[in-house]
């Protein structure tokens, strides 16, 4: 494993670590204490985190990693369930040096940490979640107004379509989302559509990140399912933030949650949709320094 210093709350780094099958990139900012973990969505890198390193390491040592065959990470041929993925990342803590580590995760992030969280529990210390609900709640409500709200989904669930189709028009399709699920226009900005267009233009970049939607539907799901049957819970502290003007503004956040987790709160963000460490990072910031002061 390569790690270059980061001593500096004020300093971010990239740094890269090779962990046998995979290289995963990831940023570093601090060395305050305890370990803190970012983890990004779709269509995006660690990048989105940039708002808020500096700030959590004033108190944490903090990493954003690409997650595996995102951005600058590796793209194995397979392994893009979220099992593997988090798999990566628990190697990833332990060879910073650290036993556990309290993560955040937004979208498809968010679901790695869940996973992370059933399948290594003493990873884990505190676990946030950003705009998401568990994907067995999503796939067994699916009905005809969230289908077309996430018809994305069943597009690249599609074998090779999705990769000839917005392979020749990578940006347009980034800016869809990025654009159209923000509450306030150019809230992402252009330094960073840029950041994540270039990350995506990558032929096997693109790929890897279709094949983890893919996955949701076959590995996720049945490892969901089972966790489901065996009434396994997620057992840390868990704290729920989502777009109060997004598609989950109207949704039971929490108290679907509630079904999933041992201890769950939640709040939402206002003045935001989905994007919330770039849309709104000064709340998102106040709610995570808040919940993890408290459970320190």
């Amino acid at each position: 494993m390569t790690d270059s210093p980061s001593t500096s709350a004020g300093s971010v780094t990239s740094n890269r670590a090779d962990l046998g099958d995979v290289g995963i990139h990831y940023r570093r900012c601090g060395s305050a204490g305890r370990l803190l973990v970012l983890l990004h969505g779709w269509p995006q890198t660690g990048h989105c985190w940039r708002h808020l390193m500096e700030p959590l390491a004033e108190r944490y040592t903090v990493i954003a990693p690409d997650l595996r065959g995102y951005g600058r990470s590796g793209t194995p041929g397979d392994g893009y369930d979220k099992r593997t993925t988090a798999a990566d990342l628990s190697r990833l803590v332990r060879a910073l040096g650290f036993a556990s580590a309290d993560v955040v995760g937004h979208d498809r992030g968010a679901r790695v940490a869940h996973r992370w969280a059933l399948d290594r529990p003493a990873d884990i210390d505190r676990l946030a979640l950003l705009d998401v609900l568990p994907t067995r709640e999503v796939m067994a409500s699916i009905d005809r107004d969230s289908a077309a709200a996430l018809w994305h989904w069943f597009f690249h669930l599609q074998p090779d379509l999705p990769e000839l189709l917005i392979s020749g028009n990578v940006e347009a399709y980034l800016r869809h989302f990025l654009e159209r699920q923000c509450f306030r226009p150019g809230a992402i900005g252009e330094e960073a559509i840029a950041e994540y267009v270039a990350a995506f233009s990558r032929p096997e970049s693109l790929h890897a990140s279709l094949e983890d939607y893919r996955a949701g539907f076959r590995e996720d799901l049945a490892a969901d399912e089972r966790d489901a049957q065996e009434g396994r819970l997620v057992t840390q502290p868990l704290l729920l933030l989502w777009g109060a003007q997004g598609g989950l503004g109207h949704a039971d956040v929490t108290g679907i949650w509630s079904r999933y987790a041992e201890r769950a709160s939640g709040a939402a963000i206002e003045d935001c949709k989905h994007f919330l460490p770039e849309e709104q990072p000064a709340e998102v910031l106040r709610h995570l320094r808040g919940f993890l002061s408290a459970w320190a």
